[in-house]
């Protein structure tokens, strides 16, 4: 038989010093050695308070005097998680334990485990899982604790985690290795279940207001309801070329043609662009579309739906965000939101009258900002002027604001105006497009001749142009009621209201570059 593996125990090198290979070493033989004890990769266990429970129980009861609990410590509680940090005095240890709901100490005492103490201690690794059950107590420092009596290892950390008191601070780490981010930093942690709540109140609010929710497809035939380059495949049972949505819109309309009076989906978009902070190839859209109702209620119900969101996920209407030059500025969700023409921003901030401009005016102020001779000559009016207002006006917008009145061939799935833009507006905050809302076109002959002009304006160049959709102008031609719709990206929302400069922040694995 093999002699028995022992852990290194005279190895006085710094934890944070070992190679890995070493303390996988290491831990390795500590994991043979659990075998002995009964241990191993448990399948389950029975606690009866989590963290956060388990404080409230204490601070709702009175606990035995500590002397007492030493003395003779009770089994009736248990709970259970991830050892994050050991404080051995000697006959008496103290370890801090993680779940989904914070931490929580636990005090093991040779007093009450006896020779058993000293055999965790040895075998016990930051990272690893285990549960304790005992009597909850408070330290004379106050600190809710538990008394164990009973410790059982369920699942053994062959890797350790990073260095306890900084955890992962590598960016690049903090998205190749998202759990590590979790299991160490708490703020990203709770930057989660913020989008989770953000989520689950989205859904209460428009289900409360009778919206149907949906699944449309992600595989389409061609791509249409935004401007966007596409992640194109083929699909092999149909020897046909399909592309990933870029956005849900058209699929929705279609549906909306067949009686649906209300509808919304939060799903994957895809975008075969440019990454930067606050672009990502793979999002998350919100879009709703609610028949017989216009733009008015549009922005009443956004308004009041952003509120009701950020109340339930982050408890305030104030947030904390960096401008364009990395300096921290409050955003204040609160009071009523004002409403300004695109036309009035450029005027503004541009100096130019979006009416009257020439072609030439526009490619001279689009130079002087800084597009490419290139891009120039193959990019249309609307996306002149877009570029303009992003490069000017809209870094200046902080507290959110309703900008309406864009260039219609920028918008050709909204309802026209006499004047030349589109029945629209986006919610703009802190320089980010949050929200993107139409009054929804439903005439098919307006719509055939807005998306013929996109198909030859990609035909001359401009590859982030719509081609045209028979299908769509199909379901149209059946009849579309009068509607309006709403389009958010929830990574960009709730990098918002946590703070995020980065959408990767908000997301819990973001593609990234292959190494």
């Amino acid at each position: 038989m093999p002699p028995t593996p022992q852990p290194e125990t005279n190895d006085q090198t710094p934890l944070h010093e070992k190679p890995e290979g070493k303390l996988i070493a290491e831990r390795e033989n500590k994991l043979a050695l659990w075998a002995e004890h009964g241990w191993g990769y448990a399948s389950r266990y029975d606690r009866t308070h989590t963290s956060e429970l388990a404080r409230e129980y204490i601070h709702e009861n009175d606990p035995r005097p500590t002397k007492d609990v030493m003395a003779e410590p009770r089994t009736d509680t248990a709970v259970c998680g991830r050892i994050m940090n050991v404080r051995d005095m000697g006959k008496l240890s103290f370890l801090r334990i993680r779940d989904a709901e914070g931490d929580f100490q636990v005090c093991l005492a040779a007093s009450v485990l006896g020779d058993q103490h000293k055999t965790l201690l040895r075998l016990l690794d930051l990272g690893d899982f285990c549960g304790f059950r005992g009597e909850f107590f408070l330290t004379k420092h106050g600190e809710p604790s538990l008394m164990a009596v009973e410790v059982t290892p369920l699942s053994k950390a062959l890797r350790p985690l990073p260095e306890k008191f900084h955890g992962v601070t590598d960016r690049e780490t903090l998205y190749r290795q998202r759990y590590l981010d979790l299991a160490t930093n708490p703020d990203t942690f709770q930057r989660f279940l913020v989008r989770t709540k953000v989520v689950n109140e989205i859904r209460r609010f428009l289900n409360e207001k009778n919206f149907q929710e949906i699944e449309s497809r992600i595989l389409q035939p061609q791509a249409g309801g935004a401007m966007a380059r596409v992640f194109a495949t083929h699909h092999n049972a149909y020897d046909a070329e399909f592309v990933l949505r870029i956005a849900l819109e058209i699929d929705h309309k279609i549906i909306m043609a067949g009686g649906i009076e209300r509808l919304y989906e939060i799903g994957k978009c895809f975008r075969n662009e440019g990454t930067d902070p606050s672009h990502l190839q793979e999002f998350t859209m919100l879009e709703w579309y609610a028949a017989y109702a216009d733009l008015s209620d549009n922005m009443a119900w956004t308004e009041a739906m952003i509120k009701q969101v950020m109340l339930a996920a982050v408890q305030t209407h104030r947030v904390t965000v960096l401008d364009k030059d990395d300096q921290p500025q409050t955003v204040d969700f609160s009071g009523e939101w004002p409403r300004v023409t695109f036309a009035q921003l450029l005027a503004d901030y541009a100096e130019l009258d979006m009416f009257a401009a020439t072609r030439a005016d526009l490619e001279e102020k689009a130079a002087h900002l800084g597009m490419a001779p290139e891009e120039i000559e193959k990019t249309g009016r609307g996306n002149l002027l877009d570029f303009i207002y992003k490069k000017t006006a809209r870094p200046q917008i902080v507290h959110p604001t309703f900008v309406f009145g864009y260039p219609s061939d920028l918008k050709p799935l909204a309802r026209p105006n006499a004047d030349g833009t589109a029945d629209c507006y986006q919610l703009v905050v802190a320089g980010w497009e949050i929200v993107n809302s139409y009054g929804e076109l439903i005439d098919p002959r307006v719509q055939r001749e807005l998306l013929e002009a996109q198909a030859a304006a990609r035909a001359a160049g401009d590859d982030e142009a719509m081609d045209v959709d028979e299908a769509f102008l199909t379901a149209m031609e059946h009849g579309l009621p009068p509607m309006t719709g709403f389009g958010m990206g929830i990574d960009r929302f709730v990098a918002l209201i946590t703070g995020q400069p980065n959408l990767r922040d908000v997301v819990l694995l973001p593609l990234m570059k292959r190494k």
